[in-house]
């Protein structure tokens, strides 16, 4: 391991021609040249925001991209994708998902990208694309820079300009924090939108500052009264606030939620807090270092225009500290949001009442003009959904089952990267040896001295380089176990989707096009306990009985006579009447208050009810109809409406459909 100078050549370079680096990638396309007359090229532009969406970014990028590929003429363009106004620092983006597919499908050899930054922002961001395409059969190639010839200079220099390019990304956000910091201090209003009770003036001007919105402010007043009056819950002031027709800013009925970030923010009471170190109510907080400092700057208190006199101010901290924080429950946990629609059309969403109930609700519920759509109980609308999923998967043969082609792709995506993951700590390992070795040399030589200077800095790079690699490892291990245990859900002869955590059921719902429908428009959610009666039905086991006979009506009243005082029957309720309004609301589990006036008032027939299952005459009543043994199941009030629950996967089964795969219309760089 020299060279004719004599020097030693740091860890065995000759040796590390490219073949243990890139176990389970691509090989490059100066590699493919020698071997293929064409090498079919796809192109992938990136812009992050909106404005550059609708303006030059992209066919910037296109133009330095064909420019690139006319001085190839062995390099074949196959199509462009494109991701407008996607964020860098994601490795899932709808043209990036879509090219990956063309790539392993492999009509893809080569993917030309303008810049590096393009695939991502971070260090960690752009490897990971990197692999992701290596890993899929292809490799990466950029216009303005040289990534180098397969193997450990290519790494390396990945490496550094991975580097440049989070160090440029960081200098940006480090200039736009460092202004706002600026302009917090001066008691300007740093960005984002106004506290409630204030507004910007000089709005997109230099010097912009908060001032005490008139109508707003009318509100933070009332809002001040109700709280220091006491007697209130938060959902208690929310409907008072509904009732007297005030809206939130953004025109929505006021709710617990919302309510609750108002009072408990600082601008309420008369200051605003710029990087907020505390973790405030749904775990919001400005993002902090190594020492629990903020990140970008300290926390400024930036004093506003008074809206309540500090006595106001004290009195109403005081009776805030009695409010408790309501529990909040991430979405992850409402499996079935976006796939519930009402009477009205509108999704339902995911919803975690005050009273500790975790419900789904109508999104239409804030608008101006509320649908009226009912909650519906979590627990039971997901139950449902899993039986007739679990059913319907049941009901197909195997072959027929819509499968998941992700398990064995994800399997071989964590195959191939744990190997490279493995190539890594080789090297490092490798590398930390040479160093032993060369250390106990450097202090007589000033050449060996060199090299393990640049020896220590390609360990630094290669070391950063597998920490990124070990992350997106954890990654990929976690994915492929959730895709095992959602294929084995859709392999097993009687599938059972209940024990999959929500974010599994979530994605297999999704993956499975689920769609429910409320098919009941009337129903309305049912408060309280279950009817006593209804309860004693489905205990015992017994059938609701049809209306008496005139016949057995006679007996029946026979035995009331011999059972209770005369004054039992001088109510102008009539009982035969009464008697058969019980077994229709049984039958059919409509609400008390929606008995038919034919019955008698619903209040006291209830009342009736009640008394004669205490004392043990409705069952002797029961007894007395059911002698031909007809009868019909009593109908619980239910926790959901009837529900239509379809699937479109399930309805049109296609055998080996790769669920989740969009359709690629690639567009042609001219």
């Amino acid at each position: 391991m020299g060279d004719p100078s004599g020097a030693p050549t740091p860890w065995g370079l000759a040796s590390l021609d490219g073949t243990d680096m890139q176990q389970g990638t691509a090989l490059c396309a100066e590699d493919k040249s020698r071997d293929s007359e064409s090498i079919a090229v796809a192109a992938y532009m990136r812009v992050s925001t909106a404005e550059q969406r609708g303006k030059y970014g992209i066919p910037a990028q296109a133009d330095a991209i064909g420019a690139f590929l006319e001085k190839r003429p062995t390099w074949r363009l196959v199509g462009s994708w494109e991701d407008p106004g996607e964020s860098g620092s994601t490795d899932s983006r709808p043209g990036l998902d879509e090219l990956l597919m063309e790539i392993s499908a492999g009509r893809v050899d080569v993917v030309v990208v303008h810049s590096l930054d393009r695939l991502g922002r971070t260090e960690a961001a752009i490897w990971r694309c990197i692999w992701q395409v290596q890993d899929a059969g292809a490799e990466v190639e950029c216009c303005n820079q040289v990534l180098g010839k397969a193997g450990l200079d290519r790494w390396l220099t990945i490496d550094r300009l991975a580097q440049t390019v989070e160090a440029d990304y960081q200098r940006i956000v480090a200039r736009t924090q460092a202004g706002r910091q600026l302009k917090a201090v001066d008691g300007g209003w740093p960005g984002g939108p106004a506290p409630y009770g204030y507004r910007i003036s000089g709005k997109g001007a230099f010097g912009s500052a908060l001032e005490v919105d008139p109508a707003e402010a009318a509100v933070v007043r009332l809002l001040a009264d109700l709280v220091v009056e006491g007697g209130r819950t938060i959902r208690d002031i929310a409907e008072e606030l509904n009732l007297r027709g005030i809206l939130t800013r953004s025109g929505k009925s006021w709710t617990v939620a919302n309510l609750h970030r108002r009072l408990k923010g600082a601008a309420f009471l008369g200051e605003a807090v710029f990087r907020r170190s505390d973790q405030q109510w749904g775990g919001h907080c400005t993002r902090l270092d190594g020492s629990g400092r903020p990140l970008h700057g300290e926390s400024v208190v930036i004093p506003l225009p008074p809206i309540l006199p500090p006595d106001r101010i004290r009195a109403v901290r005081q009776a805030l500290a009695e409010f408790a924080r309501p529990r909040r429950i991430a979405a992850g946990e409402y499996p079935l949001t976006g796939r519930i629609h009402g009477p009205c059309g509108r999704p339902y969403v995911g919803f975690f009442r005050g009273d500790g109930v975790r419900t789904y609700r109508c999104s239409g519920w804030q608008a101006s003009d509320p649908c009226g759509c009912v909650f519906l109980r979590a627990d039971h609308v997901e139950e449902q959904v899993v039986r007739h999923v679990n059913a319907q998967l049941a009901a197909m043969p195997l072959r027929d089952r819509p499968m998941l082609s992700a398990p064995p792709e994800a399997q071989s995506r964590l195959t191939l990267h744990a190997e490279r993951v493995r190539s890594l700590e080789r090297l490092v390992a490798q590398c930390a040896e040479e160093l032993d070795g060369l250390r106990c040399q450097a202090q007589h030589s000033s050449v060996v001295a060199a090299a393990v200077r640049q020896l220590e800095t390609d360990q630094g790079a290669l070391e950063r380089v597998l920490a990124h690699a070990r992350d997106w490892l954890e990654e990929l291990a976690a994915r492929a176990g959730r895709d095992v245990r959602l294929s084995a859900v859709l392999r097993a002869a009687a599938p059972d989707s209940q024990n999959l955590s929500p974010s599994e059921q979530r994605h297999l719902i999704e993956s499975l096009e689920v769609r429910v429908e409320i098919a009941d428009p009337e129903f309305r959610y049912r408060e309280g306990t279950k009817c006593l009666t209804m309860q004693w039905h489905e205990r015992t086991g017994t059938p609701v009985p049809p209306d008496p006979t005139d016949i057995e009506w006679a007996r029946i009243e026979e035995l009331l006579r011999s059972r209770y005082r005369p004054h039992h029957f001088r109510s102008p309720l009539d009982l035969r009447a009464a008697l058969t309004g019980m077994l229709h609301r049984l039958r059919t589990g409509i609400l008390w208050r929606d008995l038919p006036e034919r019955f008698g008032d619903p209040g006291k027939v209830r009342l009736r009810q009640r008394t004669w299952l205490a004392d043990g005459v409705w069952a002797e009543i029961v007894e007395i109809l059911s002698k031909e043994g007809e009868g019909t199941p009593a109908l619980s009030y239910a926790t959901a409406p009837a529900l239509s629950i379809s699937s479109g996967l399930i309805a049109q089964p296609q055998s080996g459909i790769s669920l989740g795969a969009s359709a690629v219309n690639p567009v042609r760089i001219s």
